[in-house]
């Protein structure tokens, strides 16, 4: 059984396909595939549903690529960045530009500002500024 989380590729939604068809079970298909009887259990719910009356391999991978693109939507916009990046630039901590966005009922942790300016920094397309 693997230790490390993975998407359920292609090659295995084909391969749950032949072998629920054969009427083989969820413990069965998970022993063959390497992964957990719940996960082959959350993706027949997940993709049996609709009327279908078999799982759909097609489908459920369509619908796979599909939510995995609706979920790299940034969850912090544009503009909450550049004001982000103002406030940097003045000179203030991201523990106090957390703060000052809560006030307008904006959350951005402290760390999430760190990650961001660092990423911004090493890419170059922000100066380091330091702060005592």
């Amino acid at each position: 059984m693997k230790t490390k989380y993975s998407h359920i590729s292609e090659w295995e939604r084909k391969r749950i396909k032949e072998l629920t068809q054969a009427g083989s079970s969820n413990k069965r298909i998970a022993w063959e595939l390497g992964r957990s009887k719940s996960t082959i259990g959350r993706e027949l719910k997940r993709n049996y549903g609709y009327g279908a009356r078999w799982y759909n391999c097609e489908r459920a991978q369509r619908l796979s690529e599909e939510r995995r693109k609706n979920s790299k939507r940034p969850r912090i916009s544009e503009k909450i960045w550049k004001e982000v990046f103002r406030l940097y630039n003045a000179d203030w901590s991201p523990e106090q530009i957390s703060g000052a966005l809560k006030l307008r009922s904006v959350f951005v942790s402290h760390e999430t500002i760190y990650r961001r300016i660092y990423a911004e920094i090493k890419a170059g397309r922000l100066e380091y500024r330091y702060q005592a």
